[in-house]
C-alpha cells in the first residue's frame, strides 16, 4: 500500500456500504469533493443552494473538513459515513441550507386556534338565533295586547329601555366619539335585548379579541444589539491580491475566501466557531465597537460563509482596519535575499505524551514561534531558542510550521511531520 494511504469501509447511506483507499495526508475538502462526484450525490438541495458534505467518525463526531484524516486522529482505517451536515442521512431530516438574503420563505410556526374560532362561530350563531327569537317574540305580544296598553307607547318604551346594573350608563356628550349615534336616539328606540338576563350578555366568549400577535425574525437576520457609539459598516478589504501582505491573516478554501477573525488583539488566537474558525469576507456587515493601533474590535451582525451559526452571528473579536475600510493597505512586503534555510529532524520521544518540544541553532529565534497546522496550538521561541506546545493527544501525530516575528512561515519550516512525545531539532543553514 502507498505510504499515507488506508482502507475504510465508506457508508453513503443505511444501504450503501463500499470500501475505498484513501489517502491520510490530504485535506478532506479534497476527499468529500472527490467522492461526491464519484458517486453522484446531489450537489444542490430543493432550493437550489449548494450542499455541504462532510465525513464522520461514527454518527456522531464531524471530522473537520481543513484536516487531514492523519490529523484527525483516524489514519488506521474504519469506518466512515459521508453526508450533508445539515441533514445527515440517518437523522431522517430533510436538508435546509440557508444563505444571508436568499431563505425560503419561513412557514408561520405559531398556528391559528381554528377549534378556538370554531366554538367562537358556533356561539355567535346561537346568540343571532336567540335576538332573532326575542325579537320575534316581542313583536306578536305587542300585537296581541289590549288597546289599554297601546295608549301608553311612551311609557312603555321608557320601561324596557332602563338598563341593568352589569350595563353602562349612557355615554355623554362630551365623551362620545363622533361616530357614535345620538344619546336621545338611542333613548327613543325600543330596546328588544332588555328582556335578556344579565349573565347572558356577560358570558359571551370573544374568541378573536384573546388571540396573540406574533412578530416573525428571518432567519440569519437576528437583530444584534450594539452599544452606543457603534458604527455599522461593510467589510471590503478582503481580497486576494493583499495575500502578500500578511497570507496567515487570510483563509483560503476549495471554494471560498476570506478573513479570520481573532480573539485577542495581537491577533494571535482565532476566534472559534461551531466548526473551524469564525471567517469574515466582503460584504459582511460588523460593527466596529473601538480602534487601537489599527486594530479594530468588531462584533459580526451578518455573516456569508456562516449565516446561521449561533457562535458566528453576534461574535466580538478584532480585525486590521485595513482589512475593513480597504484603506491605509499596507504596501507589499520588498523581496529579500535568501539567507537561510531550516533543516528540521526529530531527536527523540522522551517529551510528556501530549506535547512537543523543539530548538533551533544558528539564527536568532527571538519572537518566533512555531504551531501545529489546523490547530489553535502554538508555542513561543525564547532568547535560547526553546519552545514547547502542549495539548494534543496522546502520541497524535501532526505536522508543525514554524514562522518568524512577522508570523511568516520561514523557508524550510513548513509542515514539518511531528507527533505527542517528540523532541525537535532545528538547524538554520545559510547558502
Amino acid at each position: 500500500m502507498i505510504p499515507y494511504q488506508q482502507t475504510y469501509r465508506l457508508y453513503l447511506s443505511a444501504g450503501q456500504a463500499i470500501t475505498v483507499t484513501l489517502r491520510t495526508d490530504e485535506p478532506l475538502y479534497r476527499i468529500v469533493e472527490r467522492l461526491v462526484m464519484e458517486h453522484g450525490l446531489p450537489v444542490v438541495d430543493q432550493y437550489g443552494q449548494p450542499i455541504t458534505y462532510a465525513l464522520y467518525a461514527g454518527q456522531i463526531r464531524r471530522l473537520s473538513n481543513e484536516m487531514t484524516l492523519r490529523q484527525a486522529g483516524y489514519d488506521q482505517g474504519g469506518d466512515l459515513y459521508l453526508a450533508n451536515i445539515y441533514a445527515p442521512w440517518w437523522e431522517h431530516v430533510p436538508a435546509a441550507t440557508r444563505r444571508v438574503g436568499n431563505d425560503p420563505p419561513v412557514p408561520n410556526t405559531r398556528r391559528i386556534p381554528y377549534a378556538l374560532i370554531g366554538i367562537g362561530a358556533a356561539v355567535v350563531l346561537m346568540i343571532g338565533g336567540i335576538l332573532l327569537f326575542t325579537l320575534f317574540s316581542g313583536t306578536t305580544e305587542t300585537a296581541a295586547r289590549p288597546s289599554a296598553t297601546a295608549s301608553q307607547p311612551v311609557q312603555s318604551a321608557m320601561q324596557r329601555s332602563n338598563p341593568t346594573a352589569t350595563l353602562a350608563p349612557a355615554p355623554t356628550r362630551q365623551n362620545t366619539p363622533q361616530s357614535a349615534p345620538p344619546t336621545a336616539t338611542l333613548a327613543s328606540t325600543p330596546q328588544p335585548m332588555a328582556g335578556l338576563p344579565t349573565s347572558t350578555l356577560a358570558s359571551i366568549p370573544q374568541p378573536m379579541t384573546a388571540l396573540p400577535t406574533v412578530t416573525l425574525a428571518s432567519p440569519g437576520n437576528t437583530a444584534t444589539a450594539l452599544p452606543a457609539g457603534a458604527e455599522e459598516v461593510s467589510i471590503a478589504g478582503v481580497k486576494r491580491e493583499y495575500l502578500n501582505r500578511d497570507n496567515r491573516l487570510f483563509f483560503q478554501g476549495r471554494t471560498s475566501f476570506g478573513a479570520y477573525l481573532w480573539s485577542d488583539s495581537g491577533l494571535q488566537t482565532k476566534a472559534p466557531a461551531s466548526q473551524g474558525n469564525i471567517v469574515v469576507s466582503n460584504g459582511d456587515r460588523v460593527a466596529i465597537l473601538s480602534q487601537n493601533n489599527g486594530i479594530a474590535q468588531v462584533r459580526i451582525i451578518t455573516n456569508a460563509l456562516d449565516p446561521a451559526d449561533p457562535k458566528v452571528i453576534g461574535a466580538t473579536g478584532y480585525l486590521p482596519v485595513w482589512l475593513i475600510t480597504d484603506q491605509n493597505v499596507p504596501p507589499p512586503p520588498t523581496p529579500v535575499p535568501d539567507a537561510g534555510k531550516l533543516w528540521v529532524r526529530k531527536l527523540n520521544e522522551d517529551d510528556e505524551p501530549g506535547c512537543i518540544s523543539m530548538r533551533i541553532t544558528g539564527i536568532n529565534t527571538r519572537g518566533w514561534s512555531f504551531g501545529v497546522d489546523g490547530m489553535n496550538l502554538a508555542g513561543r521561541f525564547d532568547n535560547a531558542g526553546n519552545a514547547r506546545l502542549c495539548g494534543l493527544g496522546p502520541d497524535q501525530e501532526v505536522t508543525i510550521s514554524v514562522r518568524d516575528r512577522s508570523g511568516r512561515i520561514v523557508p524550510g519550516g513548513r509542515g514539518v511531520p511531528s507527533k505527542g512525545r517528540a523532541i525537535m531539532l532545528g538547524t538554520w543553514q545559510r547558502n
